[in-house]
């Protein structure tokens, strides 16, 4: 369950937006409806007098916003929820059936369903009768990554009966997961020859690609590769020959140059265009209580090896490198922290280790559902990459103040969706459990190498002349330890290095993790939860948002959000 206090926080933030927004959508959104008698605005298109380009624009945008949040609610992307599952960033508790209301997840079930799904449905006709082919593809590379999130996260849901309320369906089915796969697999074929064809015109403001369709097809196969890997425990002998299949084309996500991703802007206000995570970090009213890093994620970075991780100061801002007076404000953790039983395998309870140089990494314990202390200060903050934030260069700053809005890149950061770095994590895996195409190590070097550098570059122009740079020999030395690591493991520890390095190169992209940790069960490693020895089944998957569950009689709400998902056929207790 989401912390009082930073829902309030977020409420009064936006309820002037909110007023502002609030709008009744009489096209079905996979919900009931009802005619309120409504009057159609005079500002409001209709089908018949819209603008290709404007629907393409904001299915994009809503694309950003069903992973990376809203202003001021970050934690209401896909994203915050996988990270928070798997330990990168703290959930609350105490157990995993507390974690979340139903109602969390409306935000991304309606900005699926009421908005993204509406606009791909209406302006596909528009743009089929002005031969806008590029259009369509783009529209249906995004529905195919849009509704197979929803699967990731959910499990069924209505997909062929859904956005139908003008042909009177507002109880839309929920179609199995794996039809809706299916679905998905196909409708990135399609878009693929759709880029092939010769359309009238490009679209103006492609907001991820520019307007190169060479990107879109890697996206698209990229994509493929993803539903194969993720579906490998169903049927692997399939999943081998699709991956292998598109080894051999060549044609995927290989290069950091191809990275599917989406760039926020500066602008604090009017809109507010800046990376939600940096409005929840740097909003001037200090961070919001529903973000603090998991301690295990943190430790992972910095302590895993001999040298911390390069990619750690880019990532996270430490404000604080002295706790002496944080004993009165976080009590139990820097005094005589009480260790509970359940974690005698874990030195990292309450604080990290101070080691590596990078002493003051603050966060909070997984489950840990105590009332938010004013730590505000003491806390440590996200980084440069991928949010925009600034980067951690031992200046130890307090940025929580009414200055932070100004901070590092001021928010312009980006939404990295799928990166080459991914692809070849994913290629490592497959290789190591399935035998396909490749040499897992290799994949693995290139996918660590990759991240590294993207990120090293993202945020060259803050950590220039700091001497914290990650510096190619900083990079090299790592690889070699982790690969070193690596080639003396057996089967299971080396499917545990490649899951931890997915973590690492996923962050602000949790549902990476959250489906590597599903379907591989690793890193097996993860720390317990904090107030319970027994937080319950492990979220195998989400419950259904309220708003679906409420006002569709074809959804019947979970009795506990345990479900495995129809790609994860491991057994219960597999994960926790």
């Amino acid at each position: 369950m989401k912390n009082i206090y930073s829902i309030m926080k977020n409420r009064i933030k936006n309820m002037g937006l909110a007023l502002v927004a609030i709008s009744v959508l009489l096209i079905n959104d996979g919900c009931e409806t009802t005619d309120l008698g409504v009057v159609p605005s005079p500002n409001e298109l209709s089908p018949d007098q819209a603008d290709v380009d404007f629907f393409l624009n904001s299915i994009q945008q809503l694309v950003a916003k069903v992973h990376s949040g809203t202003e001021g609610l970050a934690e209401n992307g896909t994203a915050q929820f996988g990270m928070e599952a798997v330990r990168m960033q703290h959930s609350f508790g105490p157990t995993y059936r507390e974690s979340y209301e139903p109602a969390d997840f409306d935000q991304i079930w309606d900005d699926t369903y009421a908005e993204a799904l509406i606009d791909i449905r209406t302006m596909t006709p528009i743009a089929q009768e002005a031969s806008q082919f590029t259009h369509i593809a783009i529209a249906q590379i995004l529905e195919a990554y849009l509704i197979t999130t929803m699967v990731d996260m959910f499990g069924d849901v209505p997909y062929a009966e859904a956005v139908r309320g003008n042909e009177g369906i507002f109880n839309p089915a929920v179609d199995t997961g794996a039809s809706i796969y299916a679905a998905a697999d196909q409708l990135l074929q399609d878009a693929i020859v759709n880029l092939n064809r010769d359309e009238l015109v490009l679209p103006t403001n492609d907001l991820y690609y520019g307007g190169d369709e060479s990107k879109w097809i890697k996206a698209a196969n990229t994509m493929r590769l993803r539903l194969a890997v993720q579906s490998r425990l169903v049927n692997p002998a399939e999943s081998t020959a699709i991956i292998n299949s598109l080894v051999a084309g060549g044609n995927l996500i290989l290069d950091t140059a191809d990275d599917l991703q989406f760039q926020w802007g500066t602008n604090l206000a009017a809109p507010d265009s800046r990376h939600p995570y940096f409005d929840s970090n740097y909003d001037g009213q200090g961070p919001s209580s529903d973000f603090y890093t998991c301690n295990y994620y943190m430790n992972l970075m910095a302590n895993q090896y001999g040298e911390a991780d390069p990619r750690t100061r880019y990532y996270f801002y430490r404000q604080q490198d002295d706790y002496s007076g944080a004993d009165v404000i976080t009590k139990e953790c820097v005094t005589e922290p009480a260790i509970p039983a359940w974690w005698a395998d874990f030195d990292i309870y309450c604080l990290i280790p101070a080691t590596n140089g990078l002493n003051g990494l603050w966060g909070r314990n997984h489950l840990d559902d105590d009332g938010i202390p004013p730590d505000d200060s003491f806390r440590t903050l996200h980084g440069v990459y991928p949010i925009g934030g600034p980067f951690d260069d031992d200046s130890f700053r307090n940025v929580a103040g009414s200055t932070a809005q100004s901070e590092g890149l001021a928010g312009g950061g980006i939404s990295p969706i799928i990166l080459a770095s991914n692809t070849n994590l994913m290629l490592a895996e497959s290789a190591l459990v399935l035998g396909t195409t490749g040499d897992d190590s290799v994949y693995l070097e290139e996918g660590m190498r990759q991240s590294m550098n993207k990120v090293a570059a993202f945020g060259a122009s803050l950590a220039a002349g700091t001497g914290f740079e990650a510096t190619p020999d900083a990079i090299n030395a790592h690889v070699a330890e982790v690969l070193a690591a690596y080639a003396a493991g057996n089967d299971t520890d080396k499917l545990r290095i490649i899951a931890e390095q997915v973590f690492i190169a996923s962050w602000c992209n949790g549902m990476e993790g959250y489906n590597t940790y599903r379907r591989t069960g690793q890193p097996d490693n993860l720390t317990p939860a904090t107030r319970v020895a027994d937080p319950g089944t492990f979220l195998r998957s989400m419950w259904y948002p309220q708003t679906a569950s409420d006002n569709n009689t074809n959804i019947t709400q979970k009795a506990n959000p345990d479900t495995p998902v129809f790609w994860d056929t491991n057994p219960e207790g597999f994960v926790d």
